[in-house]
């Protein structure tokens, strides 16, 4: 039967995300917050991780032999590895993706047949060190039919990594892998990054929270391998990186932030920011992104506190008294935890000598 652009028409139509995009995006605040959702506002982090990326990079394709020209199989003698690491909502990830595709030789790389060396696998969870090989193997658009061995596994990706011309590989979540791992596995799954990067040649990217140092850490070869770059959490000294990334959205939204004509008020409401976003870069922007949609809905042309307080009100559902941008002693608020024990009024010992009372009285009545 003819495959035509009518036929294409058709099944796009039928396509449910397509179907309930269409209804969406008759919302001039679903159009904008699309656009504001892909805008990324890189910061001095940023810098510092490209850097160290071009760096590695570098070190990667430097000639084996100095009489040949560059090429895939004439590069250095090993590969080399970087850890990226930082807090759950720092920003790592949309960070690196943003490096990735910005690259003229890099993109792509979400495209297993495209020329671009670099494979990226986001780590599921929980993971062991042969659904991990399982997991590159499909990345590189090969699936494995059969049970094998996790070390049979990791050779067939290696394999398939040289066929392809791959020699960088991202393992973004891998704290995922190595959680809880006893002592043994933990050794295996050293000695493979070890082989990847010393025998295949392979440069390893991982990124991950606080719980990947010990991992790296467990093997010092291993360690030595590694470029360790700590993702900064928000603190007092690049504060000044939330003011500019609340500016730029709320501009992009066509609003005006209100943040405070004094500096100290406007000092207090980027603290109170970095407290809700548990100082996570990455979630700061989450917390704005609602916040701005909020003054959108509500039809206003500017973002001001409130906003902020009545989208972090509607996620975890806090009273005012808990609500970190608008309680008094916001700093005392655990913002980790959304449930908290409450003192009882009454003590046990109170309620115990009330209860014949009660019942004494029903029996009068």
């Amino acid at each position: 039967m003819p495959h035509d652009n009518m036929t294409d028409r058709a099944e796009l139509a039928a396509d449910p995300v397509a179907l309930l995009h269409e209804e969406a995006s008759s919302s001039t605040d679903f159009r904008i917050m699309e656009t504001i959702r892909a805008k990324f506002l890189p910061t001095k982090r940023d810098a510092k991780l490209a850097e160290a990326l071009r760096l590695l990079i570098r070190e990667a394709v430097k000639r084996r032999d100095e009489t040949l020209p560059p090429s895939f199989e004439n590069r250095g003698k090993s590969g080399g590895g970087l850890a990226l690491i930082g807090r759950t909502g720092g920003g790592k990830s949309r960070s690196l993706q943003r490096y990735f595709e910005k690259h003229s030789v890099l993109r792509g790389y979400a495209e297993p047949t495209s020329r671009s060396p670099l494979i990226s696998i986001t780590v599921p969870s929980p993971c062991t060190s042969m659904q991990l090989a399982r997991a590159l193997l499909r990345a590189t658009g090969y699936a494995v039919q059969r049970d094998l061995p996790a070390h049979r596994l990791w050779e067939m990706a290696f394999e398939r990594l040289h066929q392809m011309r791959k020699f960088i590989v991202h393992f973004d979540e891998m704290q995922h892998v190595v959680h809880n791992m006893p002592d043994k596995e933990l050794q295996q799954m050293a000695d493979t990054l070890k082989i990847a990067i010393d025998n295949h040649r392979i440069t390893i990217i991982l990124s991950g929270v606080e719980t990947l140092k010990p991992f790296l850490q467990f093997d010092t070869q291993l360690l030595r391998r590694f470029t360790i770059v700590p993702f900064e959490e928000i603190n007092h000294e690049n504060h000044g990186d939330l003011v500019h990334m609340v500016e730029s959205y709320a501009k992009a939204a066509n609003l005006r932030a209100m943040l405070g004509d004094r500096e100290d008020v406007k000092a207090d409401f980027i603290a109170r920011l970095a407290h809700a976003a548990l100082n996570a870069y990455g979630y700061s922007i989450v917390l704005t992104h609602l916040a701005i949609e909020h003054a959108l809905r509500g039809g206003c042309n500017q973002l001001v506190t409130d906003d902020f307080a009545a989208i972090y009100a509607h996620k975890s559902g806090v009273a005012a008294d808990r609500n970190p941008f608008t309680a008094p002693l916001w700093h005392e608020i655990d913002c980790s935890k959304i449930f908290v024990e409450r003192e009882i009024d009454v003590p046990p010992e109170t309620m115990k000598l009330a209860k014949p009372n009660s019942r004494a009285r029903k029996q009068t009545n």
